[in-house]
């Protein structure tokens, strides 16, 4: 946390505050933040999920726009400036992120991922996934936005910020800047997050609200089956991966079964299953 801090009031823009939600923590966390002196606002609550806690932050936040910065992630100088530049410059965006680094715990490199633009970005995270990069720490938006929304849906264990982003995409404009203005750093934490059946309870949640939303746009309920079967062949490689075949393959049939002509992109599953059986097996 202190590095956090101290990292962000090196940056180049200066003209923002600082809200720390200390979601529970029992360490030196409200003591470090309250040495800042009235900088730096610390929030102190019983834990209650990330989900909260950001939506804390929304509430809280008295600035033109918000930026979320994840305790374990890291912001590069430049970031804040080039994102309200763009920001100020077109008000018709409500929401932009960046590129970003993936590093470990020592911040070594480990790979990069682009931020790239889609022509409806709604479409875009119906049918990809999530396309905003680096969860939360790349993103910044318009307040006034994202005080028109219901915040993060707390219900949700993993991919809620997907689901925040879908409420977004359908009142706002999203923009990304393609500079790694982001470290994301990735920690091995939980195994029970990452486990395939929450992944699946999360990502059919995620998408049974967007569908089941009342007045749904016509052009993304004809994306219905589409996006289902998209994000069951993703749920099938990550069975497959984890060596659960028979649910790999039950989400391998339901994605077939709801959208036919995705029978294109998993050509190469089986034999990729079978390997892994035969490895198994040795």
């Amino acid at each position: 946390m202190k590095t956090n801090l101290l990292e962000v009031t090196k940056h180049d823009f200066q003209d923002f505050e600082i809200i720390v939600i200390n979601d529970g923590s029992l360490d030196k966390t409200a003591e470090i933040v309250n040495s800042y002196g009235f900088s730096v606002r610390c929030i102190q609550t019983t834990n209650g999920g990330v989900s909260r806690a950001r939506n804390l932050g929304i509430n809280n936040a008295l600035g033109e726009y918000i930026a979320f910065l994840d305790s374990d992630d890291l912001w590069e100088p430049t970031k804040l400036e080039k994102q309200v530049v763009l920001l100020d410059e077109n008000p018709n965006i409500g929401l932009c992120f960046t590129a970003l680094e993936r590093v470990d715990q020592n911040l070594k490199l480990i790979g990069k991922t682009e931020a790239h633009n889609y022509p409806d970005f709604c479409e875009a995270l119906l049918l990809y996934s999530c396309v905003v990069t680096g969860s939360c720490s790349s993103v910044m938006l318009r307040t006034r936005i994202a005080k028109q929304t219901e915040g993060f849906d707390t219900s949700f264990t993993n991919y809620e910020d997907w689901e925040y982003w879908l409420q977004l995409s359908l009142i706002t404009e999203f923009a990304s800047i393609p500079e790694y203005l982001v470290k994301y750093r990735t920690i091995t934490g939980s195994a029970s997050f990452n486990e395939p059946a929450v992944i699946e309870r999360n990502v059919k949640g995620v998408l049974n609200k967007f569908f089941d939303a009342p007045q749904l746009p016509e052009k993304y309920e004809k994306l219905r089956n589409k996006s289902y079967s998209n994000n069951w062949l993703i749920l099938s490689g990550q069975y497959l991966h984890a060596k659960k075949y028979a649910d790999s393959l039950r989400c391998l049939w339901d994605a077939l079964r709801l959208y036919p002509q995705n029978i294109t992109r998993p050509l190469g599953l089986p034999i990729r299953w079978t390997k892994r059986l035969l490895t198994s097996n040795v």
